[in-house]
């Protein structure tokens, strides 16, 4: 089988938490079946009120926890996480850098003998690059072969 390079375990953990949910939830419909067979919803409410509530004061237990113990290490230039592991801050890189498709963002670096004007090169410059590149390109007419123009908008055209 091939799996687009996703490691097996992934897979089997990801498969095993759809199989995992809808186990629950035939489970759940027989509940809600039963309940309102026998007319017993407001049981059956109480008691998934009563799960919810607790998993709720729990994450807000270890989210509390979480807090104080970085506000405890703020001092210190350590983290420990959840699990046991411990970081050096001064040792975490930044992220690595995504490269999306369309135009690139970079702008070319400029040589050593190029000056640094950082967008602030005036109207006659900019004219005049145009017009050597132009000379130089050789913009010429298809009719008379001069330059600046084109066929369509020759003077000599009939």
């Amino acid at each position: 089988m091939h799996y687009d390079n996703i490691q097996e375990v992934q897979i089997r953990s990801r498969i095993q938490k759809k199989v995992d949910y809808g186990r629950l939830m035939g489970h759940f419909k027989k509940a809600v079946d039963y309940s309102l067979e026998d007319n017993d919803q407001q049981n059956l409410d109480d008691l998934i009120l009563a799960y919810i509530s607790e998993k709720q004061a729990k994450r807000q237990a270890l989210a509390q926890l979480d807090t104080n113990i970085l506000e405890e290490r703020r001092d210190s230039d350590e983290i420990e996480l959840r699990d046991g592991r411990v970081y050096d801050i001064d040792s975490i890189k930044d992220p690595l850098r995504h490269n999306c498709k369309g135009r690139p963002t970079t702008k070319r670096m400029k040589g050593r003998n190029e000056e640094n004007n950082n967008g602030s090169t005036s109207k006659a410059q900019k004219e005049n690059v145009r017009n050597d590149c132009e000379n130089m390109h050789g913009r010429k007419c298809g009719i008379c072969h001069k330059m600046g123009h084109y066929a369509p908008r020759c003077p000599n055209r009939k």
